[in-house]
């Protein structure tokens, strides 16, 4: 296979593909977004989870992978200069970790809210889930910090410029930490999943009817799609550096570098499509409906309250004329003291 055909194949994607899931994933975020923020589910542990994770995955899709759009068309404005450049990759890093470890965390909420156990489940609050939401947020900010210091414009194969990390020890530790912090999410989602199902019983059926387990089957979904398009990404990881120290011929290298662009652009396709396949969810669609007729219904009454407060004002102003002249007739007739 030429290198001429995969460096094609691989600017369509972008130019063609990458642009369709900036579409979606904006899209999905604003919906989710929507029907989260509504009053009478943002206090839910298990909503402010996905609340943080729409939230930082709706800056990853407009910063990341909007930025390798552009990168497609020549405008990667990460090479103009080191300080872009350290910014983007540092955004880059922080903002791909941060969204995943919200899924944990969301999906050990369901864990404790699904257990027969009353003294586990008095674990799902929303005091809990904010001070995880916070730990999560900073630790990422401040571990991905050399990202930003060891980012650095390069010159790959002679050929184009691009932003990566320096080469050596900073390039090696980013390698191993990569693998490591592409297993962990997918493996501590598989097995919080796992229990919560376990935990769910026929038996306990009826008491699976209530909101907080109808959010179980929604959180199982968005597992699902994020361990079917992420796992490939861990899967090259690892490959990668198990074949680090191999002797590899051009061609190899070559469907080496296609390959992972592939893994890329399903993680790409995973952040995007994640948030709107909450519309296959019954539950989702219902509060959706909801939150759809509360916000008519507020616009209706504000309508109505506008309307009455014009017709009120427009009364006054017709008799205003009259209680003037009223007014200084009856200023006229006045007796001066003295």
């Amino acid at each position: 296979m030429s290198a001429s055909l995969l460096s094609q194949v691989q600017l369509q994607m972008i130019r063609i593909g990458l642009p369709i899931c900036v579409s979606i994933g904006n899209l999905g975020c604003i919906l989710g977004l929507f029907v989260f923020l509504q009053k009478s589910m943002r206090n839910n542990p298990c909503i402010i989870c996905l609340i943080g994770y729409m939230i930082t995955n709706l800056i990853y899709i407009d910063f990341t992978v909007l930025s390798t759009v552009f990168s497609g068309y020549g405008m990667d404005i990460s090479i103009k200069s080191n300080l872009l450049c350290c910014i983007r990759m540092y955004m880059s890093y922080v903002f791909s970790a941060i969204p995943s470890y919200f899924l944990v965390i969301a999906s050990m909420d369901r864990m404790f809210v699904s257990s027969s156990n009353i003294n586990i489940r008095q674990r799902s609050n929303k005091r809990f889930a904010l001070f995880i939401v916070i730990v999560i947020i900073l630790f990422w900010i401040l571990f991905h910090l050399h990202a930003f210091f060891f980012s650095e414009i390069q010159l790959i194969y002679g050929v184009r410029l691009s932003c990566a990390i320096r080469s050596g020890s900073p390039a090696s530790f980013i390698a191993y930490y990569g693998v490591v912090n592409a297993i962990i999410p997918i493996t501590l989602m598989t097995g919080f999943g796992i229990q919560t199902l376990i935990n769910i019983k026929p038996v306990r059926i009826n008491r699976v009817r209530s909101r907080e387990h109808r959010l179980i089957p929604l959180l199982i979904l968005q597992i699902s799609i994020y361990i079917f398009l992420r796992l490939p990404t861990s899967l090259y990881l690892v490959y990668a550096q198990i074949t680090n120290s191999n002797i590899k011929s051009s061609n190899q290298i070559l469907i080496e570098q296609f390959v992972y662009f592939i893994v890329i652009f399903c993680q790409f396709t995973q952040v995007s499509i994640s948030p709107l396949m909450n519309l296959i969810s019954n539950s989702f669609r219902k509060e959706f409906q909801l939150a759809l007729k509360k916000m008519v219904r507020r616009r209706r009454r504000r309508n109505e309250i506008g309307a009455f407060c014009n017709q009120t004002k427009n009364v006054n102003t017709i008799h205003k004329p009259e209680i003037t002249a009223r007014f200084n007739n009856n200023a006229n007739h006045v007796t001066p003291l003295g």
